[in-house]
């Protein structure tokens, strides 16, 4: 399930399809370990054929609105306002590591000896 700030941006952001796919593609991805489209699209409850369901994932991850600019800086924000104090001392960590051939690069800001990835 999505974290109540999540879903609030989300259903602000997104229209009711694109958020219950959100949702659904959330409540799907940890619980399998390797994931690809095809999979997603064999396990999405949707009641349409499966090659139907692998090219709706495709054309719903390529959405405009999943840009981090128009999606997720307006979650990190809201997650700002009422998360942290005003005039509270934040620090950001930035970690990266390599697993086989990708180069992972993770950025997360902490305050109240908690950390909201970036």
């Amino acid at each position: 399930m999505l974290p109540q700030s999540y879903q609030i941006c989300f259903q602000q952001q997104l229209k009711n399809t694109e958020y219950l796919t959100v949702t659904i593609l959330v409540f799907l991805l940890p619980t399998h370990k390797q994931v690809s489209i095809e999979l997603l699209a064999k396990l999405m409850p949707y009641p349409i054929m499966f090659e139907s369901r692998r090219r709706s994932i495709q054309r719903f991850l390529k959405l405009p609105i999943l840009k981090i600019e128009k999606l997720w800086f307006p979650v990190l924000k809201y997650i700002w306002r009422t998360q942290f104090k005003k005039k509270q001392e934040l620090k950001v960590a930035i970690d990266r590591t390599q697993w086989r051939d990708k180069n992972m690069l993770m950025i997360s800001l902490i305050g109240d000896k908690r950390a909201l990835p970036l």
